[in-house]
């Protein structure tokens, strides 16, 4: 497999994008338009394309934010037959390349903390660090969120300092919950939902960061 990458500025190059957000969230109303991956792009942001041929097959797009030296990275999406292969790793480090090579020294975004895939790619594999939790922060979602609240993550990826670790560290455990019943909302998916937020939100209000997880075990480990 030859994957090229490309950044996407026209309307005519970011066109492909809602297509593939729909095919990778299984949403076709809830996908950022052209017109609007344009306006964010020319005021600062970046969309970055995997094309494998002539098909996109993965994409990063994030967006300026109030901060001058922070992206707001708002997704990564890879295409399902291209998972596993090491693509959205890859996207992130082009999109972390950009980053420094524009001024920018940090990226932010969101993720569903039941997503462990997810959490593994962002927390072990970049080494990011989760330092919010929003509940139903985009307000019910559909397709693979299964119209559950949307409570996310915020990660905060420091491209150029020294991670945090913390002096002291807990671990919590993350609800057994798999992504087809996420989907469906399945009564099991909605009690991991609440579950998880219980034991998270407070841990969060008392200063305590997200900076591991064994998927494995279906842990998080947190530190102050």
């Amino acid at each position: 497999m030859t994957i090229e990458f490309r950044e996407l500025r026209t309307a005519a190059e970011l066109a492909p994008l809602p297509p593939l957000e729909s095919r990778v969230w299984g949403n076709k109303v809830e996908v950022v338009a052209v017109h609007m991956l344009v306006a964010t792009i020319n005021e600062g942001g970046l969309a970055i394309g995997a094309f494998d041929g002539d098909r996109l097959v993965g994409s990063v797009y994030g967006f300026a934010t109030h901060q001058l030296h922070v992206l707001h990275s708002h997704y990564l999406a890879v295409d399902a037959d291209h998972r596993g292969s090491g693509l959205g790793i890859a996207l992130k480090h082009r999109q972390r390349e950009w980053c420094l090579a524009n001024g920018r020294t940090a990226m932010r975004w969101t993720f569903d903390p039941l997503q462990l895939g997810n959490a593994h790619l962002n927390l072990r594999s970049l080494r990011a660090i989760a330092t919010q939790y929003h509940v139903d922060l985009y307000g019910p979602m559909a397709g693979i969120n299964g119209g559950l609240p949307s409570d996310r993550f915020v990660v905060e990826w420091d491209l150029v300092g020294e991670r945090f670790s913390g002096t002291e560290s807990i671990e919590v455990e993350v609800p057994p919950v798999s992504a087809d019943e996420i989907a469906a909302a399945s009564a099991s998916a909605v009690d991991a939902r609440v579950s998880l937020r219980d034991a998270l939100v407070p841990l969060f209000t008392d200063g305590w960061r997200v900076i591991d997880v064994d998927r494995a075990r279906r842990t998080y480990t947190l530190g102050r």
